[in-house]
């Protein structure tokens, strides 16, 4: 029998941009497990938006409102991801046996949590209004002209990526600001999963890279670790705001100075 021809690199970018999306119709679609479903669908969709950027030449016309699409849904979702972190940070910080002080603030962080959720079900029941926004996308997404994408489309975006990351790197190096240590952590994540969506299609087409800068997996990890530190701190200053919202200064005050000790540790990153 005559073997099949492996995919191309665009028809395998194209089919993880599809995939992508109906990973996020059944994350939203997970009755069971809904805080775990609304964070792996906002995963979906970072994924799916960063593979997307590696085509942004030959997708110029369309990508623009794609983006806008994806972006609207992930913000629809970001103060149920934020919510449901803050708790689970909060137990982190807190630790195994929290004292009255951390207990209380969990209940409470908990209570917001299930609160946003079953209001964003009350007005979007089943996220089936989302869920068939991703449908739709995706026959948008598959209908793109994947022909026009080659490897040189993909390794000059990767380049781009790079130096996005540098800059933002140099920027926050010089002022560590939120905004700046954010804006640093957005990109080298970015350049992490598009690094992830070129292996995966080298591999299923069966093809090499010639993009050496970052084709080993070891500076692949650094990047992985770094966003991961990044994230940790931004979920920490994010419950810090959290507990603040509370409205109990005086309760919360050790948590925060609990915080503080913990944001220490993360001085050094970059």
């Amino acid at each position: 029998m005559p073997q099949t021809a492996p995919p191309t690199i665009a028809e395998a970018l194209a089919s993880f941009a599809v995939r992508e999306c109906r990973a996020a119709m059944r994350a939203l679609a997970d009755t069971k497990r809904r805080h775990r479903g609304v964070h792996e669908a906002r995963k979906a969709i970072r994924r799916l938006k960063s593979l997307l950027t590696l085509a942004a030449e030959p997708f110029a016309e369309s990508l623009p409102s794609i983006e806008t699409s994806l972006g609207r849904l992930a913000t629809g979702l970001s103060p149920l991801r934020d919510a449901y972190v803050a708790v689970n940070t909060a137990r982190t910080v807190a630790g195994p046996a929290p004292s009255p002080e951390w207990q209380h603030a969990i209940d409470a962080l908990e209570h917001r949590s299930e609160g946003r959720l079953a209001a964003a079900l009350s007005k979007d029941p089943g996220f089936l209004k989302r869920r068939r926004e991703l449908r739709d996308l995706a026959g948008v997404i598959e209908a793109l002209p994947w022909q026009q994408v080659d490897r040189d489309t993909v390794e000059q975006a990767l380049a781009r990526s790079e130096r996005r990351v540098a800059k933002a790197h140099k920027r926050a190096s010089r002022h560590p600001s939120p905004v700046n240590l954010h804006r640093w952590r957005r990109r080298a994540r970015r350049l992490r999963m598009q690094l992830d969506s070129w292996r995966k299609a080298l591999k299923t087409t069966g093809k090499s890279s010639h993009y050496h800068a970052h084709q080993n997996k070891a500076a692949a990890h650094a990047i992985s670790k770094l966003s991961d530190a990044l994230g940790a701190k931004q979920d920490l200053r994010a419950l810090r705001t959290a507990l603040r919202s509370l409205r109990k200064p005086q309760a919360v005050a050790p948590l925060l100075e609990q915080i503080r000790q913990e944001l220490k540790k993360h001085r050094k990153i970059g």
